[in-house]
């Protein structure tokens, strides 16, 4: 039987960070046991010789591409794009409703894997959507309504972006962890940014803060600064969604080799009611009133 106690005392040991909004950055989150579990696994980490490839190789090892923010489900239409390298015609054109404008987004894919082979691997998962896990977190950012919990390991291909967005309100909880293939992934422009607005848009997040009905749209890198950036392998962050809490990512990078490779997961509010959803050019100063 696996322990996996250790997690959870590091998760209660943890100190928050408060820039540029308030998170929990955990290093070395798993033990080296278990890292090298998934670091090894020949179904979490898997090269090819060719895109063409790719389809199958996923599909081969129980991956599925899943509906998720600046994403298409539909694989041969993305390998088809990334074969003539066609992205600008349809930057934006998803059905995503969290990306209707311009400015803002993207057109990539992102796997889940669906079925662990490895019964180790299997069972951490199952540890972090067990309740547990999830009270651990729940008690930590002092969430008081009941939620939902989703863990598993993802991949990023490839041109998939969510441009800086600090989470629906629905969502309760989101954390991250990189278990890529190897440390040379962190030299790489894959990984997520930490951001917070630069001076002449700072009044988004009165805005935010205050219009508790209005969504918190996505909005243009331009208006955004990185703070920081999580490249470093074996590292989770944490963190509860709010006004501050500005993130994105952009990828640029050859997958054939390796694939951008995390165990993904959130807390989503149960029952959680719709928020207004404006148009992220409602924001713009002297032109935020609107309701």
């Amino acid at each position: 039987m696996i322990d996996l106690q250790y997690i959870i005392d590091k998760i209660n040991d943890s100190q928050f960070i408060e820039e540029p909004f308030r998170h929990l950055e955990i290093k070395d989150f798993l033990c080296e046991e278990h890292l090298n579990l998934f670091i090894n696994d020949r179904q979490i980490h898997f090269s090819v010789p060719q895109n063409s490839s790719l389809k199958k190789t996923f599909c081969d090892n129980h991956y599925s591409a899943i509906i998720f923010p600046g994403c298409t489900v539909d694989e041969d239409d993305y390998f088809a794009r990334l074969e003539l390298d066609k992205w600008d015609d349809i930057k934006n054109k998803n059905d995503n409703p969290e990306n209707p404008n311009d400015e803002i987004g993207g057109f990539g894919i992102a796997y889940r894997l669906q079925q662990y082979n490895n019964l180790r691997i299997k069972r951490i998962l199952n540890f972090m959507n067990g309740d547990l896990f999830k009270k651990t977190l729940e008690r930590k950012f002092s969430l008081k309504k009941e939620t939902n919990i989703i863990s598993a390991v993802q991949k990023y291909l490839t041109k998939y972006e969510i441009s800086p967005h600090a989470d629906l309100r629905r969502k309760a909880l989101t954390y991250l962890l990189n278990i890529n293939k190897n440390d040379e992934c962190e030299h790489l422009d894959m990984h997520t940014h930490l951001l917070k607005f630069k001076k002449e848009h700072e009044h988004i997040y009165g805005i935010w803060k205050e219009k508790k009905y209005l969504e918190k749209v996505w909005v243009p890198w331009s208006w955004c600064e990185t703070v920081k950036q999580i490249k470093k392998n074996n590292t989770m962050i944490i963190f509860s969604p709010d006004h501050r809490s500005l993130h994105g990512v952009k990828l640029d990078y050859d997958h054939t080799s390796f694939q951008r490779t995390q165990i993904y997961g959130n807390l989503m509010y149960k029952n959680a009611p719709n928020s207004k959803r404006l148009s992220y050019k409602s924001l713009i100063k002297n032109d935020n009133n609107q309701d």
